[in-house]
Formats: C-alpha cells, sequence, structure tokens
C-alpha cells in the first residue's frame, strides 16, 4: 500500500471522527438544546398570557427568555467545568457572553426602541401616509432587544440546561 492510500484511508477515518465528534459533544448539544428550548418558551409565556399562539416569536431575537444569554451560560459554564474557570476555553467564552449580554440590553435594545418609534411616525400620522405613498415602507421590527429581566431568564434557563448536562456527563 503507497502512503498516499495510507494518508487518504487515515484522512476519510478522521473526518469521520470529526462528524461523529461533533454529535457526541455534549457541550455543543446542550448549548443548542438551551437555545432552541429558550426560543420555545417564548412561544409558551407569550400563549399563557395572551392565550394565542404566535409561532413568530420561536424565531424571534427579543422576548423573554433571551436565547443568545440562555445559550452562552450553557456554553460558559460547561467549558468552565469541565475544563477549569481558568483555561482560555473559559476565558474565551466568558468575554464573548459578557459582549453578547451588554448588546442584547443596550445596542439591540435601542434599536427595537428606535423601529416603534420609527412604525409609529410612519404608520400613525399624516405626514408617514404621505411618505409611503412615495416610498415602501415596511414594518420595522420592534422585538429585537431585552428588559433586564428577560436576560435574567435567559441565564436562569441556561443555567438550568448546564446543571442538566454537569449531572448527567461531569
Amino acid at each position: 500500500m503507497s502512503l498516499y492510500e495510507k494518508l487518504k484511508i487515515y484522512y476519510i477515518a478522521e473526518e469521520k471522527m470529526w462528524i461523529k465528534g461533533l454529535f457526541t459533544n455534549d457541550i455543543l448539544i446542550f448549548s443548542v438544546i438551551s437555545s432552541i428550548t429558550a426560543q420555545m418558551l417564548k412561544v409558551i409565556f407569550n400563549f399563557a398570557q395572551k392565550k394565542k399562539i404566535n409561532w413568530r416569536l420561536a424565531i424571534s431575537p427579543g422576548g423573554s427568555p433571551s436565547s443568545h444569554t440562555a445559550a452562552m451560560t450553557t456554553l460558559t459554564l460547561l467549558l468552565g467545568a469541565r475544563y477549569g474557570l481558568n483555561s482560555p476555553y473559559f476565558t474565551i467564552s466568558f468575554v464573548v457572553a459578557s459582549i453578547i449580554v451588554v448588546d442584547a440590553l443596550s445596542l439591540r435594545r435601542e434599536v427595537g426602541e428606535h423601529s416603534k418609534t420609527m412604525n409609529e411616525i410612519f404608520w400613525e400620522t399624516s405626514w408617514g401616509k404621505k411618505l409611503r405613498e412615495v416610498i415602501d415602507i415596511k414594518i420595522f421590527e420592534e422585538l429585537i432587544g431585552h428588559t433586564g429581566l428577560e436576560v435574567a431568564a435567559g441565564f436562569l434557563w441556561g443555567l438550568i440546561i448546564a446543571a442538566i448536562d454537569i449531572i448527567l456527563y461531569l
């Protein structure tokens, strides 16, 4: 068997291991579960409040709980539990999680507030009606950022999902 054939067999085996590793990586799986279930909780919480199912919330970037915060909390806690709080994995995840939370609370929330104001101007004023006759104006997405409570709910949900993973795999 030539060196090329040996390398090709090794490469194929490594490629299969990479794919297998992707589907057996509990930290990745539980972080994704945290995000997806947080998105579904938005639909459930909204239904409990308004008695109407709004499936758009399942893909909405705003609302409670914050799925970004939940996923990053799960990821950060699991990396810290598995590799230690002084590991580079935990450090990188903690910094990225902090940026995401601050972004959700400030920039994205502010964009949502601006969207509300612009929708009011374009859709509830005579000036907006005249402008819509000339320009095609779409309704801006208003549910973009998060309140502190929504971020806290995302953190709590991420903590719960991380705890389940720790109980099962650590």
